[in-house]
């Protein structure tokens, strides 16, 4: 009697164990999930492939981040309001770095940023709403270039920037809410292309686009909420 006393006990310990442990993996998905991604071309933002899900680091939301970009060996930087910034794919946001701090140039906080992208040579780019542009390191993101003036298509603001992405060649792409996109320099965002339309995923609106990315295989991805 002893005997099967103990191994129902053993038994109800271990199904208690298995049940927690299943409790806290559910857990710990639902705090990692976040938006929608997909991938196509500048005109098309989901031509290469239809969204899917993206997760987000621990205690982390949608809106938190501030702008996002891939590096030429296509690592995926995530920088966020509260001044940190984590490495990852373009579904696990921060599967090759957990969240780590990034300094701006003086007078810049992470609310004025409106677009990032990485160049061929590993430059971070990130644009602000004042006007201005630097470059730097994904956590100095002044160290190369100090602040410089950008000039946007004729009619744009930056506060109609929905993303950024820099492509292969060092093309800078510049996606609006209106729904058209132009390419061009750091310091001149249409100097090669002036404002075309671009399509989204058919049950997203542009201002849902939280941003852009450009892969070393020029596949553009946005990332939806």
């Amino acid at each position: 009697m002893k005997s099967i006393f103990l191994f129902v006990f053993s038994l109800a310990i271990i199904l208690s164990l298995v049940s927690f442990r299943k409790e806290n993996l559910d857990l710990n998905k639902l705090l990692k999930v976040g938006g929608l991604v997909s991938a196509g071309t500048t005109a098309d933002l989901d031509h290469y492939k239809d969204p899917y899900d993206f997760n987000l680091p621990r205690k982390k939301q949608t809106d938190d981040i501030v702008a996002m970009a891939i590096t030429p060996n296509d690592q995926c930087y995530y920088w966020y309001s509260d001044g940190t910034v984590t490495s990852g794919t373009t579904n696990d946001l921060d599967k090759n770095k957990s969240t780590y701090d990034y300094t701006l140039p003086n007078g810049k906080s992470p609310k004025d940023i409106v677009g990032m992208g990485i160049a061929s040579n590993n430059y971070c780019y990130v644009w602000f709403s004042d006007g201005t542009v630097s470059a730097g390191t994904s956590k100095d993101l002044s160290k190369f270039k100090k602040p410089y003036k950008y000039s946007l298509a004729p009619g744009k603001t930056p506060a109609d920037i929905v993303g950024i992405g820099i492509a292969s060649n060092d093309y800078c792409y510049v996606w609006y809410s209106d729904g058209t996109v132009s390419s061009g320099v750091t310091n001149d965002l249409d100097k090669y292309r002036s404002p075309y339309n671009y399509s989204i995923v058919f049950d997203k609106t542009h201002d849902e686009i939280i941003g852009t990315g450009i892969a070393s295989n020029n596949y553009c991805y946005a990332w939806y909420k």
